[in-house]
């Protein structure tokens, strides 16, 4: 019997006492039959080492029927045009109440096989870390002989990393057809479209964010990107893969089912947007605008000579398709982010950590923290002091947690873990109406007047993403976050590096570095943006420190002076 191995090379595997066979490369990697699980409360079949016990359980009515629900849900998507030319395929769980998902069998579709002709017998059954436990029965002339789906290591990684029910490999012509469109996107953005509303986590209007990782020869070389990709993008349930498909995951099968559907739907409706002339990724969705004179005016920019009231002869006039906002000092009072959110963080660190210290988000915050402390301690940081161990208990860690935090706050450090605590922090204050986000009195006019003109407007700014929203939709002037087309936070890159708006640009898909405008209130950020190729102005604010004599840029004191 052969399986794939993660290079796509086909290895030979042995069969083991139990009649099982292993699967190079899949789940712990480990070349035997583990021994499995234990019997549980309620008499199902244990995945023990004696070959009756594992007969009993493959041929359990669970296995049975959930082989049959894999096979009519792979002719479904045959029908859809996701499986055609035996391409795709299909993996979902055993599931049983009585069994926690990690632990649960998986079924898995076969490779190179006619996916609408296929019947329940033509499926693998793998054990929960990877191990082929029951393959098909070689059929006659004109049929390939049986081999798992060449998808079986992103399928495991997917149940592995996210703890999904059901996985499905698409080849659907839109989900190939959208990553070409712009050859050189990492992501897939859409927003303000109804059927975003099935994706899970998602709303009407939320912009919905899909990571795209470039193609390879073997679907088995895809991992390494692969796994990058799920990491950098904790809330996606699907990747696409350039000028070949897309991989979407639920916690059940009617979950991914739902959520396939109305991915191709976002992908065939941008797809059909861009052909009318119009822009997906804006909330108005209008028109496509270009370089050749649609998208802005001629030169590049007019200063207003001046004062007083605008008019619009007065107004810079940018030939940029995009605009690039900074957060403290550009949109928002630097003392709103100081006096309000910083001391918000300061005075609750201690309670947010004690009230959420066993969940995930708070565990993870917590293990960024202690690299970023003990990197803080071997560089002689002032302020930092060492974390003890979990054993010697949780109010000791929270308390010696709290010291390096608050130090880190009233040095006003940029550090990435620092800034993703802090947004969890302020979450809390937003959800409880402890406050609001301010912005200047003449954000939401020029925002509002860039999304009528169908100008698209992004965040970059050190405060998380989900802070970055959290402020514009409860904003002293409404939900601003509509008019926003994404965030960006020192995740993409450090503010003062010129690669970070390389990144930038690369993501939201600028060919032109022309065509972005960067405002910021600090010099060192213009200077890098500026680097990159960006047009920068300078936001001259109530409160600024001066800037560097023969600086070189434009400055405004208004938004609505661009």
């Amino acid at each position: 019997m052969y399986v794939n191995d993660d290079k796509g090379k086909q290895v030979e595997a042995s069969w083991s006492s139990s009649g099982s066979e292993a699967m190079n490369g899949c789940g712990s990697g480990v070349t035997g039959v583990q021994q499995a699980m234990a019997q549980n409360e309620d008499g199902v079949a244990a995945l023990m080492t004696g070959s009756s016990d594992l007969e009993l359980e493959l041929e359990t009515k669970a296995v049975s029927d959930t082989k049959s629900l894999a096979t009519d849900l792979c002719h479904h998507f045959y029908t859809l045009g996701w499986l055609s030319g035996t391409g795709g395929s299909f993996t979902l769980r055993v599931h049983h109440d009585a069994v926690a998902t990690p632990s649960q069998l998986i079924v898995m579709s076969p490779s190179g096989v006619q996916k609408e002709r296929m019947v329940p017998e033509d499926m693998y059954v793998l054990s929960p870390d990877g191990f082929v436990l029951s393959t098909p029965v070689p059929k006659p002339y004109t049929h390939a002989a049986p081999k798992c789906t060449d998808c079986a290591l992103l399928f495991m990684k997917v149940y592995e990393m996210c703890n999904a029910g059901a996985v499905i490999h698409s080849h659907g012509m839109e989900s190939c057809l959208i990553t070409m469109i712009n050859p050189f996107s990492k992501e897939f953005r859409i927003t303000h479209m109804e059927m975003i509303k099935g994706i899970q986590g998602h709303g009407y209007h939320d912009e919905l964010v899909v990571p795209i990782i470039e193609n390879t020869a073997h679907e088995g070389e895809l991992l390494e990107s692969f796994i990058e990709a799920i990491r950098a993008y904790p809330k996606t349930t699907a990747v696409l893969v350039r000028n070949h498909g897309v991989f979407i995951w639920g916690d059940s099968w009617v979950s991914a089912k739902t959520q396939a559907e109305c991915y191709h739907y976002l992908f065939d409706a941008a797809i059909k947007l861009h052909q009318l002339g119009l822009d997906w990724s804006t909330p108005s969705h209008g028109p496509i605008r270009n370089g050749n004179g649609f998208w802005g005016c001629s030169g590049s920019f007019s200063r207003a000579l001046k004062t007083g009231a605008l008019s619009l002869d007065d107004m810079i006039e940018p030939s940029q398709r995009c605009v690039l906002l900074d957060i403290e000092g550009t949109t928002t009072p630097v003392s709103f982010v100081t006096d309000v959110l910083s001391s918000y963080a300061h005075d609750n660190v201690g309670k947010h950590l004690t009230a959420t210290y066993d969940s995930e988000e708070t565990q993870n915050d917590i293990n960024m923290l202690r690299s970023q402390i003990q990197n803080d301690l071997d560089q002689g940081v002032i302020g930092a002091v060492p974390i003890p161990l979990d054993y010697v208990g949780k109010e000791l860690v929270i308390a010696s947690l709290v010291a390096n935090v608050e130090a880190m706050i009233r040095a006003d450090r940029k550090v990435t873990v620092l800034k993703q605590l802090e947004g969890h922090i302020w979450r809390t204050g937003f959800q409880s109406n402890e406050f609001v986000g301010v912005v200047f009195d003449d954000v939401a006019e020029a925002l509002g007047r860039w999304h009528a003109s169908g100008t698209k407007v992004y965040i970059y700014s050190s405060v998380i993403r989900e802070a970055q929203q959290l402020l514009f939709s409860n904003s002293n002037y409404g939900d601003l976050k509509k008019y926003l087309c994404g965030f960006f936070d020192t995740t993409v890159g450090n503010k003062k590096e010129t690669r970070s708006y390389l990144e930038i640009l690369k993501t939201v898909g600028v060919d032109r570095p022309a065509d972005m405008l960067f405002v910021t209130d600090v010099f060192q950020e213009a200077v890098a943006a500026a680097a990159a190729g960006l047009e920068v102005i300078l936001s001259i604010r109530p409160g600024k420190g001066p800037l560097p004599e023969n600086h070189g840029f434009r400055t405004i004191e208004s938004l609505l002076e661009i």
